[in-house]
């Protein structure tokens, strides 16, 4: 009687995975040391440097989870291959000072991601989430090639830096154009609407891919806006668009996140809409809070991700309904007047938004451990928890503002940040009183949300 079990699905990994492991670990040891006692290299800025150390950290465990993950599959050679050559082509274009190679491996990093979302050559849902994928990128790609040429173009130059320089001088009808198409280049690596189908329909791919999908590649995007920030300075109306496809995807994501049942999907709402308050930050020229966002929510969602496989019948924890009820409109009101009285002191910069929306999150949670049902220890435990956290934030934010630089002049009034504040603060509100009513979304709106990425049935 032959074991169920053959010798190659019980090894822990092959070779090629190895290899690709360790040379992910390897590289980030190296750089990472070399950046520790010589300093950042000769013009490259910290945001590729953060951005970098990012990619690696997140493709090294995803190839060392991938070795037992992706052990019985029959083309793991072709899979391992394409995941080192795709966080080749991302450190590329994050490390890179010329127009023409950052275009390049942009292009080549989409294509390998699209190959590694269809990776079940015989699963035909597989390869149609590849082809919407590929569509997606094809027109945010055609956008960023347009908008480098223009720029090259206008400055005499394919140095990243020489562009730069020239941006403040570019005349209006050429920096507004340009800034749009990089714009509508990085919505469609984010996932943001109208291209969100993508990453949503993307479930398809290995669980590892995800991972690596949503904690880092989905941030090119905001690279690219933090990246050519002198560019959307010099066109105001580029950074409105950029608040306001902001601002439409991350309540976008957050209603999907809401209705699926599914882990992973709802895992990809809640993406969009990360990536879209990132968007809008970007756009409200808060440079420093967008880097961070991406560094902490690339390691948070490669985690989720990776552990989503342990969350399939886990039920959830009973929660105190009536504290989680006070604390949400406490934390909202206090951090509503705490807005209006920065604004009114003119302390009201780029960074109001989503400073205060993160400490009223953290403020919520510790007033909802501190007085819910569980034991002392684990409350005061959970307390202790998000005390450190919001520590960690204020820190690495700080870090982050000395090394990336001041924030852009302000794109809206003090007024408009207070209004923006209380528009979300308000949505936060509703979300959590239609949570403790069980009251349902209205079915249209329902419908709408769970069919997010969905394919269309074929024609007869």
């Amino acid at each position: 009687m032959h074991s169920s079990h053959s010798p190659r699905s019980s090894q822990p990994g092959t070779l090629p995975g190895q290899l690709v492991a360790v040379s992910l670990w390897l590289v980030l040891a190296i750089e990472g040391a070399e950046v520790l006692l010589r300093g950042a290299p000769a013009g490259l800025p910290p945001l590729s440097i953060a951005i970098g150390a990012l990619t690696l950290f997140v493709a090294a465990v995803v190839a060392t989870f991938s070795l037992r993950y992706m052990r019985a599959d029959p083309h793991q050679g072709r899979y391992y291959a394409r995941l080192g050559l795709l966080a080749a082509s991302v450190l590329a274009f994050v490390t890179s000072q010329n127009l023409i190679v950052l275009g390049i491996a942009w292009l080549a990093s989409g294509v390998l991601l699209a190959a590694l979302i269809g990776h079940r050559s015989g699963w035909a849902e597989a390869q149609a989430s590849a082809r919407r994928t590929r569509r997606a990128f094809l027109i945010g790609d055609g956008a960023l090639v347009a908008g480098l040429a223009l720029l090259g173009w206008q400055a005499g130059s394919a140095d990243i830096a020489t562009v730069l320089a020239a941006t403040p001088a570019m005349p209006a009808t050429v920096a507004v154009p340009a800034a749009l198409l990089l714009l509508v280049a990085a919505a469609a690596r984010c996932a943001l609407p109208p291209f969100s189908g993508w990453l949503l329909s993307s479930m398809t791919a290995p669980t590892p891919v995800s991972a690596l999908m949503h904690a880092g590649l989905v941030n090119a995007g905001g690279f690219l806006l933090i990246r050519f920030a002198p560019l959307f300075e010099a066109a105001p109306a580029a950074r409105l668009a950029a608040l306001i496809v902001g601002l439409v995807a991350a309540i976008h994501g957050v209603g999907i996140m809401m209705v699926r049942p599914d882990v992973k999907r709802a895992l990809a709402g809640s993406t969009v809409s990360q990536m879209g308050f990132m968007i809008m930050s970007c756009g409200l020229g808060a440079y420093a809070a967008a880097l961070w966002h991406i560094v902490a929510h690339g390691l948070f969602k490669a985690w989720l991700f990776l552990g989503s496989g342990s969350a399939v019948g886990m039920k959830p924890r009973p929660e105190g309904r009536e504290t989680a009820g006070f604390a949400i409109p406490a934390a909202a009101l206090v951090t509503l007047v705490l807005g209006g009285l920065l604004v009114l002191l003119g302390k009201g910069d780029a960074t109001l938004v989503p400073l205060l929306l993160g400490i009223a999150t953290a403020v919520a949670t510790l007033a909802g451990s501190i007085g819910s049902a569980a034991p002392a220890r684990a409350r005061v435990a959970l307390a202790g928890g998000v005390i450190a956290l919001v520590a960690l934030h204020a820190a690495g934010l700080a870090l982050i503002h000395r090394a990336v630089g001041p924030d852009a002049p302000a794109l809206v009034p003090g007024w408009a940040l207070v209004g923006l504040l209380a528009a979300f603060l308000g949505a936060w509100l509703w979300q959590q009183q239609r949570l403790n009513a069980r009251r349902a979304l209205p079915p249209q709106l329902y419908v709408h949300l769970i069919n997010a990425g969905a394919f269309r049935p074929a024609a007869n």
